[in-house]
């Protein structure tokens, strides 16, 4: 599977779109949630203050991976690796070892499920193919094919005790914005949208870089996963 942004041209492309909702972003302030297109609005959501996700991170042995990239899905199976190598070498496992997932930048959108991905368009904002079809991925292709874990899904990895996923918020409100009108919904509909479809046991942190580094401050080594 190419990169998300593999040729000159599209990372130009990429680049100017990024930069336009980075800029409307920060000059709109904070927005306020909303509910479906026609809805009341609703309370704007709380993202992780941090101290709930970090209080998850035990045992003597941790690490977060740092995931930028698709990469073909391998941020989850880097974390699940370094689970497996300590049950087997050391036989530890639940409260002994913590794995600390962070998905930010072009990764976020891996924390989403199958109708986000269809609605928003992002396997054709990402340069993601279904292999299945070998067009834009209308579905998130990556949630239950996770490499060497047949029948494994995100859901469930995220339901070991000894895994944390964090999602980015900056990339989760930046990207969905960019992506509101393939959906026709304005920025603050998508933005909703996108928190509220969120794979079950995943957590917004303020950015993915904010988490990397609070995950560190937390006892974590870090190790880069694409």
């Amino acid at each position: 599977m190419d990169s998300p942004i593999s040729h000159p041209t599209a990372r130009r492309t990429f680049l100017q779109r990024l930069s336009v909702g980075t800029l409307a972003l920060m000059s709109g302030g904070a927005v306020a949630r909303t509910a479906s297109p026609g809805a009341a609005p609703a309370a704007p959501r709380l993202v992780t203050s941090g101290t709930d996700w970090l209080d998850r991170i035990r045992g003597e042995h941790r690490q977060v991976f740092d995931i930028v990239e698709p990469n073909n899905g391998l941020g989850a199976v880097y974390a699940l690796n370094y689970l497996d190598s300590y049950q087997r070498v050391h036989g530890l496992s639940g409260d002994d070892v913590t794995a600390v997932a962070v998905y930010r930048h072009n990764a976020m959108p891996l924390m989403l499920n199958d109708a986000t991905w269809a609605t928003y368009k992002i396997g054709e904002f990402l340069s993601v193919t279904d292999p299945e079809t070998n067009a834009p991925a209308t579905r998130n292709i990556f949630r239950t094919n996770i490499i060497l874990r047949p029948g494994l899904t995100y859901e469930q990895m995220m339901a070991d005790r000894g895994v944390v996923v964090v999602a980015c918020e900056m990339a989760l409100t930046v990207y969905s914005s960019l992506t509101a009108e393939a959906a026709g919904v304005s920025p603050e509909e998508a933005k909703a949208d996108w928190e509220a479809n969120l794979l079950d046991g995943a957590v917004l942190a303020a950015s993915g870089v904010y988490a990397v580094d609070q995950a560190q401050q937390h006892g974590c080594s870090y190790c880069y996963a694409g």
